[in-house]
């Protein structure tokens, strides 16, 4: 015994007409969204308007302020001067009690050395330290920032993409409707196209909130919503320009530290050089039946560096400078493998010459249209219309994946060069570009 899957009546002529015709509508607005490419005007404008607003007040700008205080601070600690010291002393004799002797003078310590003077440069590094690390800060931030304005732009638009084929897909259950009425469609395609309808329904629900809660990231970047209507991918994600000789803030800050630890250790080693104090005072002395005798009082300190010149605070200086230089080793690794990385995708990810990158969305189109007219004509079954739009939809999605992914690769190398590839953006920031 044989199953006979062909349709119960072909569909005449004049009837598919105006079937063909129901149902090319019910796919066009489906069809336009995945055959038009994108508009690239004017979002680079607005995106850099964004990321200059966030330089400028965004929430890292008080971390950002609170580090360059630190460094402040350093300086003007450096800058402190050591206080004299107030020195009064009586003497008297327990035996005569004419003897007496008063001194009142002040001391002041008096560094040879040049530690302080060193220790004064070392402060001045810590605060170019600290400042190149506000810089990272800020670009990092700032770098978030515009990794977050790529994925709400792209989880919005894989959103419009599937809200319009679901409600493409709910025009055409209208369609085989009036079909079923005409006797014209059978139970099986019904139960078909509704199971389809309802896992679709689904899938859009949960890209719904996949961009809403892009978004709400997004806000509290920003701390407030912004209008993405005028941002396409295409725009962010347009091939970066060649980075130029920009020195990273955080291999700056490094660079800083470095300076700034070996100066301390030359300043630890110069207490082989004592420090010396001073003292000029008042001197009153009585010595039995005589007159009170006046003069003055000079003392110099030395100090015998014979235990401790400075060998410790060296040691610790020292071993500070070469954890920095290690680290500042392993950025540099990782920056030129991320940047590496990052070139390697943006050439796989890179259209191929002479072909047009909406090509392959009029080319699905074209088959969702011909899956139709042949499905009406009693030619094509509704599986083939059905497996022509996801195709249609997988192809619209998959140019947003890979515009994506170039955006993503983008900021990877701007992460990796410690730039935002836009000297205005860079100083608004914080940071140095030429």
């Amino acid at each position: 015994m044989s199953l006979s899957l062909a349709r119960s009546g072909r569909i005449t002529t004049a009837r598919s007409g105006t079937a063909v015709a129901m149902l090319l509508a019910t796919f066009a607005g489906a069809a336009r969204a995945h055959a038009q490419p994108a508009e690239v005007a004017a979002p680079l404008a607005t995106e850099r308007a964004i990321l200059e607003r966030y330089c400028v007040a965004g929430p890292r700008r008080a971390h950002a302020t609170a580090l360059v205080g630190e460094g402040e601070a350093a300086v003007d600690v450096a800058a402190v001067v050591p206080n004299p010291t107030l020195e009064i002393e009586h003497n008297r004799s327990l035996t005569a009690e004419e003897d007496a002797e008063t001194l009142i003078g002040v001391g002041f310590p008096l560094g040879i050395g040049g530690r302080r003077f060193l220790l004064s440069d070392a402060a001045d590094e810590h605060l170019a330290e600290k400042s190149a690390q506000a810089s990272a800060v800020m670009i990092d931030g700032a770098l978030d920032l515009r990794e977050a304005l790529v994925r709400a732009v792209a989880e919005r638009e894989r959103a419009n993409v599937l809200s319009a084929q679901q409600a493409a897909l709910t025009a055409l259950g209208a369609t085989l409707t009036g079909l079923k009425v005409g006797g014209e469609s059978s139970e099986h395609d019904l139960l078909r196209h509704g199971l389809e309808l309802e896992v679709h329904e689904t899938r859009v629900a949960l890209q719904l909130g996949q961009s809403s809660s892009a978004k709400a990231k997004l806000k509290a970047h920003l701390g407030g919503a912004i209008d993405l209507s005028g941002l396409t991918l295409p725009s962010l994600a347009s091939e970066p320009a060649p980075a130029a000789s920009v020195v990273p803030p955080m291999l700056q800050s490094f660079d800083a530290a470095i300076r700034a630890f070996e100066l301390e250790a030359e300043a630890a080693n110069r207490k082989w050089v004592p420090d010396l104090e001073l003292f000029f005072g008042y001197r009153q002395v009585t010595a039995l039946e005589t007159e009170t005798g006046h003069g003055f009082a000079l003392r110099v300190g030395i100090p015998i560096t014979f235990f401790d010149h400075g060998q410790g605070e060296a040691a610790v200086a020292l071993s500070a400078a070469a954890s920095a230089r290690a680290a500042r080793s392993l950025l540099l690794a990782r920056a030129d493998a991320e940047t590496a990385a990052a070139d390697e995708t943006l050439a796989a990810l890179a259209p191929p010459s002479g072909r047009d990158p909406a090509e392959s969305a009029k080319r699905s189109s074209k088959l969702l249209e011909q899956a139709k007219t042949l499905y009406l004509a009693g030619e094509g079954s509704l599986t083939e219309v059905l497996a022509a739009a996801a195709l249609a939809e997988s192809t619209a999605l998959a140019k947003i994946d890979t515009d994506e992914a170039r955006a993503l690769a983008r900021i990877a190398k701007m992460r990796a060069s410690g730039s935002l590839f836009d000297a205005a953006l860079d100083r608004a920031c914080g940071g140095t570009s030429p």
